[in-house]
């Protein structure tokens, strides 16, 4: 227990992606919450059900579920836990649309459309999930949004909902100020850089988000928090934060440069430019990779030191004058 009275305990389940476990933490002090809670597979479930089980708790216990982000390895059996305890559900208000309207994918996929992605990979995406069984990206009912700056209220303590938009529009992040304590999801993970996905834009869902700016504001305020330890959504916890906050921001400089230096007078498209920097990725690989090297020619738009021009429904970028 910290000296706040924070106590939980960490609950690791598989998925089928290739992001391998996640972490879900289960608040022990009533009300009985979880943050997180694993995909909506029967492996997960079992797993989570043996977890509860080892800190004598049954699943009719949980009360509430934090969903950090929008994403089926974080919230996919929420309505199965809603199903079996009444559960309330809790995410950010900017990421209900992904767990209340599937209509969110094909958006996504016209947005992809306009990288220069061909069709057949997009297909071959979506082919290779529903090849991995179930349903990923169930509908939740009547969950609750947040925005960031509520504080969740247990026995003898409460958390701080902080919104650090970047990985989703729509991000929370349980943060105890008395201990230096945060919940990251995936806004901070020790092991991997959090990608800066392609997503619509909340607020008019034909944009796309400009998500690694949102990200490096996201750290922007991180580093001025006084982190302590972080509980990550996949991997182990993360001793030296402020460490690890620096190392992001050197990388995401470092993807902007080499960016920078492929970028011609007459222009290529995000899917060119990441079939050069990752030439051997495949299947959901694509979509990370075209991700990841638009939300850093972003960067290089605002700064003026890349162009976009459009071509036969296709966005190209090209290097200014």
């Amino acid at each position: 227990m910290y000296p706040s009275g924070l106590r939980f305990e960490t609950i690791v389940v598989p998925t089928p992606y290739a992001v391998g476990p996640a972490n879900v933490y289960i608040i022990t002090a009533p009300p009985v919450t979880l943050i997180d809670c694993g995909p909506n597979t029967a492996a997960a479930e079992q797993a989570l059900r043996a977890g509860l089980a080892s800190f004598h708790i049954v699943p009719e216990q949980i009360s509430r579920v934090l969903v950090t982000h929008g994403h089926p390895d974080h919230y996919g059996l929420a309505p199965r836990l809603q199903e079996i305890s009444g559960a309330q559900v809790l995410v950010g208000e900017l990421d209900l649309p992904k767990l209340a309207d599937v209509g969110t994918l094909a958006l996504t996929g016209q947005l992809l459309l306009k990288t220069g992605i061909p069709a057949a990979a997009l297909a071959d995406m979506g082919e290779r999930e529903r090849d991995m069984g179930g349903d990923l990206h169930p509908q939740v009912e009547d969950a609750v949004g947040v925005a960031g700056g509520e504080r969740l209220a247990f026995e003898g303590f409460d958390l701080q909902l902080l919104h650090l938009p970047g990985h989703t529009a729509g991000h929370i992040c349980p943060y105890d100020p008395a201990s230096g304590v945060l919940f990251s999801g995936d806004t901070l993970l020790l092991e991997i850089s959090p990608n800066p996905l392609l997503e619509p834009d909340p607020k008019d869902p034909e944009e796309r988000r400009r998500s690694l700016v949102e990200y490096l504001h996201t750290l922007d305020v991180l580093s001025h928090l006084p982190l302590s330890r972080v509980f990550p959504g996949h991997g182990p916890v993360i001793e030296e934060p402020h460490t690890l906050i620096e190392e992001l921001r050197r990388h995401h400089r470092d993807r902007v440069e080499d960016l920078a230096s492929r970028m011609t007078p007459e222009g290529k498209s995000a899917w060119q430019l990441a079939l050069e920097l990752f030439p051997d990725v495949e299947g959901f690989d694509n979509f990370l990779a075209v991700s990841e090297v638009l939300a850093h020619v972003d960067l290089l738009v605002l700064d003026g030191r890349a162009e976009p021009v459009e071509r036969d429904g296709i966005t190209y970028y090209r290097r200014p004058g």
